[in-house]
């Protein structure tokens, strides 16, 4: 599968154990365990595509326009350009 610029799965490793998504106008919130995700989606599995599918029945990505857009994020993943990834139990 191209790449095209985006985070895969396999990325993740050894760099998170579980994959926080949340999202501040709907209160969505989940884990997800990074192994598990590889072994569904594959090594080589991009988030966007994940991501996309995980929030397509938002009803802020499905209204029109642009004035109120989906808020789901995946948090942890900023912090993985700064190096501050948090670990252990108390992370997720």
């Amino acid at each position: 599968m191209p790449r095209d610029g985006s985070v895969t799965f396999g990325d993740l490793i050894g760099k998170l154990d579980v994959l926080r998504v949340t999202c501040g106008k709907c209160e969505r919130a989940g884990l997800y365990r990074v192994d598990n995700l590889i072994r569904r989606h594959g090594h080589d599995g991009r988030l966007t595509d994940w991501f996309h599918a995980l929030t397509k029945d938002c009803a802020h990505k499905l209204s029109p326009g642009l004035a109120d857009p989906c808020g789901a994020r995946m948090p942890d993943l900023l912090k993985l350009g700064s190096g501050t990834v948090p670990d252990g139990p108390d992370a997720a």
